[in-house]
């Protein structure tokens, strides 16, 4: 509707508006709405609450604080004594009325709002003294149906306590009004002005397990340039059309889910910007930390086991000429595997989001399905390296001989995917600030984050290809080469045993048994392979067979992992001491918000059984003596938040303290959630220790 049209019609409402209550006292009809005010507590801390009823006849209605395109909202003025001043009144959520090409908001039926009277300047008792009663208020509306009719009351409230029946229609009323955003089942990722197909919207973007029940938004002051007509509210987003080139600098408003209510305040950002978590939020600053991160993946200790493998194909006795130029080529396919698997990554977090889920670094671990695939790819790898099948493994420079490796490049490439794989389950330092700021962005920038942080996790090995005079501390080929890469085989096998342990904690022991007769199959498969594609075999016939292999090894997987799913875990947990006397809680909402009502200091370990590095810290850190001695003080409460599987309460935590992934340790000093420490990535004794020194304090 154009301007001029809105403003005739809003002419023409408060034309009648001023006939209609001539037009009703003709017509002998009651007037479509009354009023009643009464006390609901009068409390030390809060100090007087009224609740004002009004009932509304059928077909009526009155507005709420934003009454839409037009109205009127519901006023109260009160006669209070000296001393004394009324809060602004507290609306419940209100409904969405569409008439006459008109958007509005407000109720029917009937309503209670709410008015607190509080005395100025007064520190400690701020009830209200019965002598001061009685009280006089007096209240206005904008009643509509067909016409609409101002009204107004006299009102006055005594001393006299409420009746059962009204405190509980107080309560439920109650009940319905917003409170503000800022708990952990729903977090508030960022707000922007986007642009597509020739318009502009806002769109407000959250996360968190209650993001999938959003219902309504309404804006809580009238802006000219919204939609309101076309406000879209769903799963983890509000869209809210412009109807010009011009924004608010902030959008302010109530989100309804199917839970609750929320007041929702946020500063709008132009498309592509967003607000980012943490102090740091140049763009620049967070993918510099990125390549950092990318590159210090390669000596995380969920790494470790595939190390060797690389270190073992920088050896070579030759790095002139035709080798050189082989090792080259080879470091860049190995490159594009890294490149390829953190872009399929990151195609799948962009699908996950866009399905209303909620994902960090390392959510594939939380599959059972993905731990039985990535335990039997690499066992296929620890086979090779015992010899019962010829699958070359990665070379970044010259020739590595025939202990080794054909130089092959499939080999190189697959190699860059297992790198892969098997780094996301912990986050490297720096890396993980840069991540909680990338999950919270746009799928452009996310995978342009991923990018990076994939070419900061190739770069040490095409560097050492491209510049081979770098290795001369590496020992010179030999018979130890023929040990090393067993004892790589080992490694890998003690990864298949890790996996295995996961996989019983998601799915139980006959997912385990699952996964140990599929390996059985897969070697048995990769022995006939390996009797079939000796060195003499044509190319063709090597094609043929592999190709009959991996379709084989693709039905077993099928057939053994159907069915795979994450087994319920225990209810109402309760908290248990472990080895060293420290009582550990499981992570729930619930459980946070009591223990910052207690004024607790909490203690918040976000870890995973998948993650090597949080097991690390758990004994180098948190086994500590001192650390025990303080997370065993009577004022800290620890609180272990597992994300070994899928579960969004602590994806959406994480989000709140910036970070997608684990390890983190969070402090938070008394309960006071927005002050508290995040620690970083890898965390020293000391900084644990001054940690909760400054919380206590």
């Amino acid at each position: 509707m154009s301007t001029i049209t809105t403003a005739f019609a809003g002419l023409l409402l408060a034309f009648l508006a001023a006939l209609s209550p001539l037009f009703a006292s003709t017509q002998g009809e009651p007037p479509p709405v009354s009023a009643e005010i009464y006390t609901v507590e009068n409390s030390p801390e809060e100090g007087l609450l009224v609740a004002v009823h009004m009932t509304i006849a059928p077909g009526w209605h009155v507005y709420w604080k934003n009454p839409g395109e037009a109205g009127m909202p519901v006023a109260i003025s009160w006669e209070l004594p000296d001393g004394y001043r009324a809060l602004s009144l507290e609306h419940p959520v209100p409904e969405r009325f569409d008439s006459g090409g008109l958007t509005g908001f407000g109720y029917s039926g009937e309503v209670v709002l709410f008015s607190r009277i509080v005395p100025v300047d007064v520190e400690g008792d701020r009830s209200f003294s019965e002598s001061r009663f009685p009280l006089k208020a007096g209240l206005s509306w904008l009643s509509c149906r067909e016409v609409c009719i101002p009204g107004s009351a006299s009102l006055s409230l005594d001393a006299s306590p409420a009746g059962t029946e009204k405190l509980a229609l107080a309560g439920r009323f109650r009940e319905r009004v917003p409170e503000r955003l800022g708990g952990v089942d729903l977090v508030l990722e960022r707000a922007s002005v986007t642009s597509g197909g020739g318009s502009r919207s806002l769109e407000i973007v959250f996360s968190g397990p209650e993001a999938a029940e959003i219902r309504a938004f309404y804006p809580l002051f009238p802006e000219k340039g919204l939609d309101l007509k076309a406000i879209e509210a769903g799963p983890a987003s509000v869209v809210v059309p412009l109807k010009d080139d011009a924004a608010p600098e902030r959008i302010e408003g109530v989100l309804e889910t199917s839970r609750s209510a929320y007041l929702v305040d946020a500063a709008l950002q132009q498309a592509g910007q967003r607000e980012t978590p943490g102090a740091m939020a140049s763009l620049p600053l967070m993918l510099a930390l990125a390549f950092v991160g990318g590159v210090l993946l390669n000596v995380m200790p969920c790494v470790l086991p595939v190390l060797g493998l690389k270190v073992f194909s920088l050896v070579g006795p030759d790095r002139q000429g035709e080798d050189r130029k082989s090792g080259r080529y080879l470091s860049l396919v190995f490159a594009g595997g890294v490149l390829l698997s953190f872009w399929v990554l990151a195609a799948f977090v962009w699908l996950l989001q866009g399905m209303g889920e909620q994902v960090g670094w390392g959510f594939q671990f939380q599959s059972p399905v993905f731990l039985m695939f990535i335990a039997a790819v690499v066992f296929a790898f620890g086979m090779n390296l015992f010899g019962l099948y010829e699958f070359n493994a990665p070379v970044v420079s010259g020739k590595i001989g025939r202990v080794a490796s054909h130089h092959d490049a499939l080999g190189a490439f697959v190699s860059g995917v297992l790198a892969t794989t098997l780094a996301t389950p912990c986050t490297a330092p720096f890396l993980g600030t840069a991540l909680g700021f990338a999950f919270a962005q746009p799928p452009s920038v996310i995978f342009l984050f991923f990018t990076v942080i994939a070419l900061g996790m190739a770069a040490p090995y095409v560097l050492l290809a491209w510049h081979p005079a770098w290795l001369k501390f590496l020992p010179k080929p030999g018979h130890w080469m023929y040990l090393f890469k067993q004892l790589m085989g080992f490694m890998l096998l003690a990864v298949v045993i890790w996996l295995a342990s996961i996989l019983g904690t998601q799915a139980g022991s006959p997912a385990v048994s699952r996964l140990l007769v599929l390996l059985l199959a897969v070697a048995f498969v990769l022995w006939v392979v390996g009797a079939m594609t000796a060195q003499s075999v044509s190319l063709r016939r090597q094609l043929v067979v592999w190709g009959v292999a991996l379709l084989l090894l693709a039905a077993l997987f099928m057939r053994f992992s159907s069915g795979l799913t994450v087994r319920d875990a225990l209810q109402d947990t309760p908290a248990v001491a472990d080895g060293s006397g420290v009582v550990w809680h499981d992570f729930s909402p619930a459980l946070l918000d009591s223990l910052r009502g207690e004024g607790r200091t909490v203690f918040l370990d976000f870890t995973a059984d998948w993650c090597i590095t949080c097991k690390v810290l758990e004994a180098s850190v948190l086994g500590n003596g001192e650390v025990v001695a303080a997370l065993r003080d009577d004022g800290v409460a620890a609180v272990r938040a597992d994300w070994t599987t899928k579960n969004d309460s602590v994806t959406a935590l994480l989000r709140r303290f910036g970070r997608s992934g684990v390890p983190l340790m969070v402090v938070i000093p008394r309960g006071d959630i927005d002050r508290a420490i995040v620690l970083p990535e890898v965390v020293t004794v000391d900084m644990l220790l001054a940690a909760l020194r400054d919380a206590g304090q």
